[in-house]
């Protein structure tokens, strides 16, 4: 579907372009991550619809959580942790599961978490589709001005996947035990970000956690724009971006400068 979608512009670029192999590397990860499924890219979206059943069962009719249009609220913060969740460990095993390309083939490794990211997207972006869906048949207004701002936040979502990735890869190639170490903390970042609680207690009580959490703030954003038809926090908006942006600069540095020994320790 989506070679088809692209495929206008395919044919333009250069045969050995590095976009075109970056391409490449994602539509192959995507494919073969679904296609071999009789359901097919269905899997993308069954995936987060069965834990949003999961979680919403849980918390409305156990925890008795009241909250007004609750199904969106719990799925969009699902959607965003899950592709990070995803993005960052698929690239911690990206050195690895493509040790074949890296010795037999000349290109920069970065492409290879680029492509893995992108790839990772794809089902995202299906998942987000899948959101709005829900969201015309419970009879949410889709807010046109407000949707200039979801395009930035999905980008911004994807920088901050991307730069953890390439920063845990480089971490990964001297300390084994970071892996584990990333699930931890992946643990206690889903708790800790406003998936199923009302965002008010993290800005009353918690503060910090909007700025140290790597996805806080971007979930907290989608939503004033998609659910609520507000404008972003500004400020928010702005230090996500540069936080993103600066972060991926550091960790594509620190990639660099390390990475020469994966060959020999993978």
């Amino acid at each position: 579907m989506l070679n088809q979608l692209l495929k206008p512009v395919i044919p333009y670029l250069p045969e050995n372009n590095r976009l075109e192999l970056i391409w490449k590397l994602a539509s192959i990860e995507f494919r073969k991550r679904y296609y071999d499924n009789a359901l097919g890219v269905v899997w993308a979206m069954i995936n987060p619809l069965f834990r949003l059943v999961v979680y919403y069962f849980a918390f409305t009719f156990l925890l008795k959580v009241k909250m007004e249009n609750y199904v969106l609220y719990l799925f969009s913060g699902l959607l965003f942790w899950m592709f990070f969740t995803e993005c960052t460990k698929k690239s911690l095993s990206v050195l690895r599961t493509k040790r074949y390309l890296i010795e037999n083939i000349q290109f920069n490794k970065l492409d290879l978490f680029v492509a893995s990211a992108i790839g990772v997207f794809f089902g995202f972006i299906f998942n987000i589709i899948a959101y709005f869906i829900i969201s015309l048949v419970s009879g949410i207004p889709l807010y046109g001005v407000s949707f200039v701002y979801v395009p930035i936040l999905l980008l911004n979502m994807f920088l901050v996947a991307l730069g953890f990735g390439i920063l845990l890869a480089t971490l990964h190639i001297y300390l084994r035990d970071i892996e584990h170490l990333w699930d931890m903390l992946l643990l206690a970042g889903f708790w800790c970000a406003p998936i199923f609680f009302p965002t008010d207690i993290l800005f009353e009580k918690f503060p910090i956690l909007i700025y140290l959490h790597p996805a806080s703030g971007i979930i907290i954003n989608f939503r004033e724009v998609v659910l609520y038809g507000n404008s972003p926090y500004w400020g928010l908006f702005l230090y996500n971006m540069i936080y993103g942006l600066i972060l991926l600069l550091v960790s594509i540095w620190l990639f660099n400068r390390y990475s020469h020994k994966a060959a020999e320790k993978l």
